[in-house]
């Protein structure tokens, strides 16, 4: 009994990593803390004519999304895997554009 209390008492974090949530829920949540970091930092960089840190932001941006598109085709185990794939990268780029846009918005 001990065992299962410790195990409800992990936070949040350690809960999402460990997949008790479901692929759906914890690649969505690791997306959208990566896109809320970049939102926070490249409109810092924008506000301050940072353009190289922007882009660099941006670049990792672009590739902390590949890499979570990959890692859902490697967890995900249900039917018509391409279909998924596609449509969540699809959602993925389209907010990562809005995103980017808003961190530009900062420019006066």
């Amino acid at each position: 009994m001990p065992a299962q209390a410790s195990i409800e008492d992990r936070s949040f974090l350690a809960r999402l990593l460990a997949g008790e949530y479901g692929l759906a829920i914890t690649y969505w949540a690791l997306y959208f803390l990566g896109a809320g970091l970049f939102f926070v930092f490249g409109s810092r960089a924008v506000d301050r004519d940072e353009w190289l840190f922007y882009f660099i932001e941006l670049f990792a941006q672009l590739g902390y999304t590949v890499v979570l598109i990959v890692a859902i085709r490697a967890a995900y185990k249900g039917p018509q895997l391409w279909k998924v794939v596609s449509r969540t990268s699809s959602v993925f780029m389209i907010i990562n554009i809005l995103t980017g846009i808003c961190t530009l918005g900062f420019i006066y």
